[in-house]
């Protein structure tokens, strides 16, 4: 059996070691435009076909129609009249040749006959009338050797149908000269359109396939175009793909390009993950390997001060490891939660009471406007603590001495609104704004990190407060910063994790 490498851009790529190979026969062509050629076709014959039988059918009907019309003018339409009354009354057709015209018929080919030197005697040539049960047998006839034989015996003939009550009751018939000559033009009329719609039929789907091959391959050729443009990207390509085609392919292409940018965005936010991660990780690594490698060599005491070093940096690695994890869990939707109906101005009460002490050393006034009455929140008390703590902890950092702190709590109709602003001694701007839930990042001025945080701590808000229903807004004015963030009443806007 013979084998072949799959045909796959994505296999293509990998080492020749790695990719998966399957039997040639396993192999079946699965174009797009041959499927919508052949389908095409199908569709294009199943029509002609069924236009072709109803054609034929209607013309055919309409044939015998007349046919049958120019036979009964040819006969007389009293004579199969007054033929169709006798055998209603009569229930039978003996006697009714009384009513066929056989002797004027029979005179008038007799002297046809003897004009010709043929004389009378020349019975069976010439015009002759017969009248026919149900059944096809002769029971009347200009010639009399008929009578008693059936149609098909007497040769080509052209008739009439006779009907009853119960149906058709005979065939009132004639055999002339021309007989043959219009039974078999008729015939030729029939065989002609049977034959011009086969042709037609044929010809039309010939044309059609042609032309379903060419239309299906143009409509595919933007959707190649667009295959062969998308197995070229990988994440470094900044620029986006070009789309031209159908609105479909257009669609398809607009949405493959924010697909790309997205994964961009996210290459992108992940390799500044992973530089901050190590970076972070680098200086309390960095200290405490410095210290550990002083105190070995004796250049250090091995006391308790600067075993207290090593053990912050420890702590301030355990932080960041938790923060991570607690971060990596709220995006994924994973965080558990348990909420239960809270009222709020209790909870931020218990909050400020241990801040005080901190805001009295820093020199930093408190101002609240807390109302009675909220309604309660569906929330998980723990996770809505970290919330003020970081928010808390970030204006406690950020606020110069001598300034001031205002923490507002509204309610409207979909939950609470709270307000935390802070002055500041370098208010940032509008950039610096839009950068202060993205993770590890801190104003110019705390770039030391003398505050000892993970710089993951309003990014952490962030998640928890989306993982409530609620959201989480920064605003600069000249004299600071506000962080406001909405609380839902109800668990409908939260995700269920």
């Amino acid at each position: 059996m013979e084998w072949v490498t799959a045909s796959n851009p994505i296999m293509n790529r990998l080492p020749s070691n790695s990719r998966t190979s399957v039997p040639y026969k396993a192999l079946k062509p699965n174009k797009l435009w041959l499927r919508l050629s052949l389908g095409l076709l199908v569709i294009t014959f199943v029509v002609i076909l069924v236009v072709a039988l109803v054609v034929w059918l209607s013309v055919e009907t309409s044939f015998s129609q007349y046919v049958n019309i120019s036979n009964k003018s040819r006969f007389g339409v009293d004579l199969v009249g007054t033929l169709e009354a006798y055998y209603l009354d009569h229930g039978t057709w003996e006697g009714a040749e009384m009513l066929l015209p056989l002797r004027e018929r029979g005179e008038r080919i007799s002297s046809s006959s003897t004009g010709n030197g043929e004389g009378a005697a020349s019975e069976g040539r010439g015009f002759q009338i017969f009248l026919a049960d149900a059944k096809g047998r002769i029971t009347a006839a200009s010639q009399s050797n008929w009578v008693g034989k059936n149609l098909t015996e007497i040769g080509p003939n052209r008739t009439v149908l006779l009907y009853g009550a119960s149906g058709v009751i005979g065939f009132l018939g004639e055999q002339t000269p021309g007989t043959v000559a219009l039974i078999e033009a008729e015939q030729q009329f029939a065989q002609g359109i049977t034959t011009g719609l086969l042709l037609t039929a044929v010809a039309g789907g010939v044309l059609v396939f042609g032309l379903g091959i060419g239309l299906s391959y143009s409509l595919t050729r933007p959707l190649r175009d667009l295959t062969e443009q998308i197995d070229r990207w990988h994440p470094g390509v900044r620029s986006p793909i070009q789309i031209k085609g159908t609105d479909e392919v257009r669609r398809l292409g607009t949405v493959f390009n924010d697909l790309a940018a997205r994964l961009a965005a996210g290459e992108a936010q992940r390799q500044r993950l992973t530089a901050d991660v190590a970076h972070e990780l680098r200086t309390p690594v960095t200290v405490m390997r410095g210290h550990l490698e002083a105190m070995m060599d004796g250049v250090y005491p091995l006391d308790t001060a600067h075993l207290g070093v090593a053990y912050d940096q420890v702590l301030h690695l355990a932080r960041l490891v938790e923060d991570l994890r607690l971060l990596t869990l709220a995006e994924a939707d994973r965080l558990p939660l348990k909420r239960v109906s809270t009222s709020i101005v209790p909870l931020l009460k218990q909050i400020l009471e241990r801040f005080q002490p901190l805001f009295q050393d820093s020199g930093i006034r408190v101002a609240s406007v807390l109302p009675d009455g909220l309604n309660p929140v569906y929330v998980d008390p723990h996770r809505l603590q970290q919330v003020f703590d970081n928010l808390l902890s970030n204006a406690l950092n950020h606020t110069p001495v001598e300034g001031r702190v205002e923490i507002k709590i509204e309610e409207d109709k979909t939950g609470l609104v709270i307000s935390i602003y802070n002055d500041s001694a370098n208010p940032l701007d509008e950039e610096q704004v839009q950068h202060l839930f993205d993770r590890f990042w801190r104003g110019t001025e705390s770039r030391e990190r003398d505050s000892g945080g993970s710089g993951l701590g309003l990014t952490i808000t962030r998640e928890l407060l989306r993982l409530h229903g609620g959201s989480i807004k920064a605003e600069r004015s000249q004299q600071g910063l506000c962080f406001t963030f909405t609380l839902p009443h109800t668990l409908d806007s939260a995700p269920i994790v």
